[in-house]
């Protein structure tokens, strides 16, 4: 046991007794979130351009409304330009109501006998780049509450056409615009022009609907409203979780790799076992190595803890689930670590090692291709199966716990 300590403890402060070390912890995190930051920052140094719509306008009346709706909305973007410039202009725009920072112009076209020759035409000046898009209104859609059947049996409805007509910020802006506007055509005709405005307030007033947590009985007998639910809690706690275990396992496996490999090439273990058996060995690399990583998870998590006082969001955070997240993390050390091991004593060159860890790799990120869904149904079928598979049950199941699901104990 003596022998297996020190050398559990030598390969501890290998591990992290080095300038390396201290540099990839460091790094580590900044890679993680900018993945996320970088697309922001990206964004915000878009340069705002103007985006031409052609509009076909079979109703006579939501042209101008439009119009007058996209030069407010131009307004109001070129006198916020320093502070989208300076801050995060995504938060700025949510407030302003808004998607992107592009200038929309509305381009009037005549919407007698306007068929396919005239919708390829305008394709083609989407093409090339002097139009952004078109929209089609039918004249039907203020008799309508819905899409309605045209003379061919289809659905006749807005039609939308560009280049991103899918995934367009500037569809959804119209689309908004447009079915308030609708909404006021109809309701017109059966209320005073007065009681309009009131009327329209009322029911487009959105009805907040709080997410609270499950109720439960103290200790005192008495019952008590489970915690309201915030985003922390409900998404950035699992993910962050996720990712330090991540963090965690990618930083402490290679070293226990270049180590056996290192120690097998250079006959440095053929001396070593003359001292100790190979169980010690073996075990004593793999203890030190589970050490130097639950060091790492350590500093993560208090870093993170810190960080969570410091905005106040300390409450939201169910402290109760760090004994289950130190138990997994220390489970999913010592399940990779040991693959690596026994990749690195199955060869003698680092070529040899990385293709036999491919499969190796692929099977350590399956929880990162599936955490989307976990979070969104922590005890559905595919989490629950896929928790069941040994590589990827300590970070699938500390996300699910982390969801503020009930996970069944037979389960964990």
């Amino acid at each position: 046991m003596r022998k297996t300590l020190v050398i559990a403890w030598r390969e501890y402060r290998a591990m992290v007794g080095t300038r390396a070390f201290l540099i990839g912890m460091a790094v580590m995190p900044l890679l993680m979130l900018g993945t996320l930051c970088v697309p922001v920052v990206l964004s915000g140094l878009q340069q705002p351009a103007v985006r031409r719509i052609a509009v076909i306008d079979q109703t006579g009346v939501l042209l101008q409304p439009l119009q007058q709706a996209a030069e407010q909305r131009n307004q109001q973007l070129s006198e916020r330009q320093p502070e989208l410039s300076q801050s995060g202009h995504h938060d700025m725009l949510a407030v302003l109501g808004m998607q992107d920072r592009h200038l929309y112009e509305f381009e009037e076209l005549p919407a007698d006998d306007f068929d396919d020759s005239d919708r390829l035409l305008l394709s083609e000046r989407i093409r090339s780049g002097t139009l952004h898009a078109f929209l089609e209104i039918p004249g039907s859609v203020l008799r309508s509450a819905g899409p309605v059947a045209g003379t061919d049996g289809a659905a006749e409805s807005l039609m939308w056409v560009s280049e991103d007509a899918a995934l367009s910020d500037t569809r959804r802006w119209c689309e908004q615009l447009v079915d308030g506007l609708l909404l006021q055509h109809r309701l017109a005709d059966s209320l005073p022009p007065a009681l309009l405005p009131a009327v329209i307030s009322q029911l487009s007033a959105p009805t907040g609907i709080g997410p609270v947590g499950l109720y439960y009985r103290d200790e005192n007998g008495r019952i008590q409203r489970g915690t309201r639910q915030t985003s922390l809690t409900a998404l950035a706690l699992p993910i962050g979780v996720m990712a330090m275990m991540f963090m965690a396992i990618l930083l402490s496996v290679q070293p226990m790799l270049e180590s056996v490999l290192e120690e097998k090439t250079l006959r440095i273990s053929e001396v070593l076992l003359g001292s100790v058996s190979a169980t010690q060995l073996m075990t004593g690399k793999l203890v030190g190595n589970a050490a130097g990583a639950m060091t790492i998870f350590g500093l993560y998590a208090s870093a993170a803890a810190v960080a969570v006082w410091m905005q106040g969001a300390a409450d939201s955070i169910p402290w109760s689930l760090l004994p289950w997240l130190l138990m997994f993390q220390l489970l999913a050390v010592l399940l990779f670590s040991s693959v690596f091991m026994s990749v690195a004593a199955c060869v003698s060159q680092m070529r040899e090692a990385q293709c036999l860890l491919m499969p190796v790799w692929l099977v350590l990120t399956l929880p990162l291709l599936l955490w989307f869904t976990v979070i969104r149904e922590p005890n559905g079928t595919l989490a629950t199966v896929a928790s069941f598979l040994p590589p990827a049950t300590p970070l699938l199941m500390a996300v699910r716990m982390c969801s503020g699901a009930v996970i069944p104990l037979w389960q964990s």
